[in-house]
């Protein structure tokens, strides 16, 4: 029993505060007295093609009382599908319990101008506290009033109205906002008020063409108010900068300046002294640094950035305020303002300036054109200087390293310094450096078809980029990132598997980190079905390209810029090791300009390939103004993304390789061996068979014979072409044969397969041109010389490709080859019966050598 009661006690603490948190600071409470009188047009409707998720906003109404600190919120859906059953029947409502309350007035259903009561209770609203932003170590202690809607059908109204009431505290009753007056969603009635008194001076801004407000006076109070009807949601254009937003935006301040702001976070940053715990730790940091401040200054970054975990327990006023830096260093966990306000003390005890900054991640150098506010900024790192030297650090990076000299923050471009003596306005923020990102992947290729080959990657990372990776490669293990790695390159190569495991080495004096992998490449080298003995290896530079912005043709964007990654420097080389002497034709690509550049060097050296990119930015984004030149920047690129380096495997040689130097005794050969056949098919044409009787004349060509007749023209054509076209004319194949391994490791009989191969193509178009004057004479050998040379064309075909298969270790057939196989066996299976039983051929081809049957040579029939 004593086991079970904490159990018990503990179940009873979790349903009561559960129960209590449901209930906190949330009601059921009828519409404010204050509002301002607004009349809807509730019978209008917005065009059907612009409506998206199945709804759109009847109307959207906030009027803000600045004075109540109040958000009154009034919305109308309209149904008008099934899908805005599903994205509409569902109210959520965000509130800090903090300082906020949350009052519902009204929600119910209108359904053919019946009203459909929803029994607005606070017992079927639950009060979930998902903080969305857990994942990031932030706690907010933000709460969400979740309210299902019961029987909502397709045509259905749905209305709803709610106030929060109250401010943080922080900000100390001071007003500031920044808002849409569109949503995603058409609104065709929309309706926007801020209620202050006379007396606060406000100040506005406009965005994107939005309107200035009207201004009345109602009850004694000013009003600013927006109204307008059929208010379309703006185009969303993909892969633009986070800052950039054309949703037209209106901001209101009640902040004179800059300077303001920068009073008010020197309030809120105030700390006491150091207590004990904080006192000893500086004293330990001036201890290990022996005077030495730049020692000391290093130390402290390290301390808080390593040691000091992030966690940010963001709740009330503490969404801005930081703790204590005691509190910090007992706890030992902080967010941003936390661990930035814990060095700003720790370097200040040693005499070193230091501020906090406010920054924005997402409008980075824009901020500076908004309205002095304090809720504009969504981070804070130090500004610090150390003999005539500026530092800018942030206190959230971890696994930083090197020295001051190498110390990195974001691209936040601008940050305001909270030190009332300062300027009173931004300051740019700069690195002292960048780093870069260095590649090099080298290819090993095999001298066969079916042999492997190697991949060895080496990838560089200096100041930023090195403590990016580190930061990888702490949150996941090693084979997470072997795995990963290798799944990048199989998309690419194919069948790749690991050879070593990954190497990391770690400079962290000159914040240096390389990463080395090695890959083995099962049968690079892949079969060209275009070519009878080609195989092709493709090479891409997808390293580089991952990291070009994308893009889309010209009118598919209207006026937003084009994100590019900044600041970034990459130099990319691919070498390729190939298993004999290459030539590449490629031309270099250099393109510089105000926004990046791109340069490509290709080289080689006897069989060293040599690709070599360097790409850099200049800015976060491509004007809209200059995407047309990108895109066409761009297409440049993409050629030089990709190359395919085709061999022919039968010669072993390179078939970019123009011939260099004819092999006169080749050629010789060949004018002896055409002789040779020449005086045979002379001999063979002066042949006849033996004739019992004298025939008449023949019979013309017709029928079937017709198309023989056109194959027998076209034959020798085709194999002329062939013959000059053979690269065994080329001497650079002669002298490369010892080079190139085969299966019988004998250069003498690739010599000897090579002059057969000559001899019988050459034999080939000899009595092929037999044929035709066979044909024209209408000898009657003509049938006999046809079947034996179709025959000897399917036995040649099939020897050859059999004969390559063996002596170079292929388990398959490449499909050019099997396609030549089938045509010519095809061709003598039709031909050779065809020649031997049809009367139309034993008719026509009668004629003897040196007998005149008639006066006809070649005739056809129509």
């Amino acid at each position: 029993m004593h086991r079970i009661l904490p159990i018990l006690i503990l179940l009873m603490f979790y349903f009561s505060a559960r129960s209590s948190a449901q209930q906190k600071n949330f009601s059921i409470a009828p519409a404010p007295t204050w509002l301002v009188p607004y009349k809807p047009d509730l019978k209008q409707a917005p065009n059907a093609r612009d409506v998206s998720n199945g709804y759109y906003m009847l109307l959207f109404e906030e009027q803000h009382h600045v004075e109540q600190a109040a958000l009154y919120h009034h919305e109308i859906k309209q149904i008008i599908s099934e899908a805005g059953i599903q994205n509409a029947a569902e109210i959520t409502v965000n509130y800090d319990p903090v300082y906020e309350k949350l009052h519902f007035h009204k929600i119910l259903i209108r359904r053919q101008g019946k009203i459909i009561n929803q029994q607005l209770q606070a017992s079927r609203f639950k009060i979930l506290q998902q903080e969305d932003d857990l994942s990031r170590f932030i706690y907010s202690g933000v709460y969400t009033a979740y309210f299902i809607l019961e029987d909502v059908r397709k045509g259905d109204q749905i209305e709803f109205s709610y106030t929060v009431e109250g401010n943080n505290p922080i900000f100390e009753h001071k007003f500031t906002s920044l808002f849409y007056l569109a949503s995603p969603n058409p609104i065709v009635n929309f309706h926007r008020s801020i209620i202050a008194s006379p007396s606060r001076e406000l100040s506005f801004k406009t965005f994107n063409e939005a309107p200035m407000p009207d201004r009345q006076m109602v009850n004694g109070m000013q009003v600013y108010k927006w109204e307008m009807t059929n208010v379309q949601a703006p185009e969303t254009e993909e892969d633009a900068p986070g800052w950039y937003d054309n949703y037209p935006t209106v901001q209101v301040t009640e902040y004179n300046n800059w300077m303001e702001v920068i009073k008010w976070g020197a309030r809120i940053n105030k700390v006491p002294p150091p207590g004990a715990p904080l006192k000893a730790k500086i004293a330990e940091l001036k201890r290990d640094a022996r005077g030495n401040k730049e020692a000391y200054m290093l130390k402290a970054i390290r301390f808080v950035q390593d040691d000091i975990r992030y966690m940010g327990i963001e709740m009330g006023e503490y969404s801005h305020r930081p703790n204590t830096p005691d509190k910090i260093l007992m706890q030992r966990f902080g967010d941003c303002k936390d661990k930035s306000l814990l060095l700003v003390t720790i370097l200040k005890a040693n005499g070193i300036y230091a501020s906090m900054a406010y920054v924005d991640s997402y409008m980075k150098g824009h901020v500076v054109d908004y309205l002095p506010a304090p809720d504009l900024f969504d981070h804070a790192i130090v500004y610090a200087k150390l003999k005539d030297k500026e530092y800018w650090i942030d206190a959230t990076t971890s696994f930083q390293r090197g020295n001051l000299s190498m110390l990195t923050v974001g691209d936040f471009q601008q940050g305001l310094v909270i030190d009332t003596a300062g300027t009173g306005d931004f300051t740019p923020v700069r690195n002292s450096g960048n780093g870069k990102t260095i590649i090099h992947e080298h290819f090993q290729l095999p001298s066969d078809h079916n042999g492997k080959g190697i991949l060895t990657v080496s990838s560089v990372f200096t100041t930023q980029y090195a403590d990016d990776q580190r930061d990888l490669l702490a949150n996941s293990s090693r084979k997470d990132n072997e795995s990963t790695f290798l799944d990048y390159y199989k998309n690419i190569y194919g069948s790749v598997s690991i050879d070593s495991s990954l190497q990391i080495i770690d400079d962290e004096e000159n914040d240096r980190l390389e990463i080395r992998e090695s890959y083995t490449l099962h049968a690079p080298w892949k079969t060209d079905s275009t070519k009878v003995h080609g195989i092709d290896f493709n090479v891409r530079a997808n390293l580089l390209r991952d990291v070009l912005p994308p893009y889309a043709e010209e009118e598919d964007r209207k006026k937003a810029p084009l994100e590019m990654r900044y600041p970034f420097s990459q130099d990319y080389t691919i070498t390729i090791e190939m298993p004999s002497p290459w030539k590449i034709d490629e031309e270099e690509l250099h393109i510089d300009n105000e926004y990046y550049a791109l340069h490509f060097v290709p080289s080689v050296k006897d069989s060293l390939i040599t690709l070599h990119y360097t790409f850099e930015t200049h800015q976060d984004h491509i004007p809209a103004s200059f995407i047309a030149t990108y895109i066409k920047d761009r297409k440049k690129i993409d050629d030089f993304l990709g190359f395919k380096f085709s061999w022919d495997v039968e010669e072993k040689v390179q078939a970019e390789v123009p011939p260099e130097k004819i092999n006169w005794m080749i050629v010789g050969l060949t004018v002896f061996l055409t002789i040779v056949f020449v005086n045979r098919a002379i001999r063979f044409y002066k042949t006849s068979l033996p004739h019992e009787a004298i025939h008449p004349a023949p019979r013309a060509i017709s029928g079937f014979l017709v198309l023989v007749a056109i194959v027998v023209f076209i034959i020798p054509v085709r194999l002329f072409f062939i013959l000059i076209g053979m690269d065994i004319f080329n001497n650079n194949i002669w002298e490369h044969l010892d080079k190139l391994p085969n299966a019988t490791h004998s250069t003498s009989l690739l010599q000897l397969l090579l002059l057969i191969e000559l001899a019988c193509t050459i034999c080939l178009f000899v009595f092929s041109v037999l044929l035709v004057f066979l044909l024209i004479k209408r000898r009657d050998t003509f049938p006999k010389a046809l079947i034996t040379f179709v025959s000897f064309c399917a036995i040649f075909n099939l020897a050859d490709v059999l004969t390559f298969n063996f002596v170079y270790g292929r388990n398959q057939w490449a499909p050019a080859s099997l396609s030549i196989f089938i045509q010519s066996a095809a061709s003598a299976v039709i031909l050779i019966p065809y020649m031997l039983i049809a009367k139309r051929v034993k008719l026509t081809f009668i004629r003897p050598y040196g007998k005149v049957i008639s006066n006809q040579e070649i005739t056809f029939e129509h």
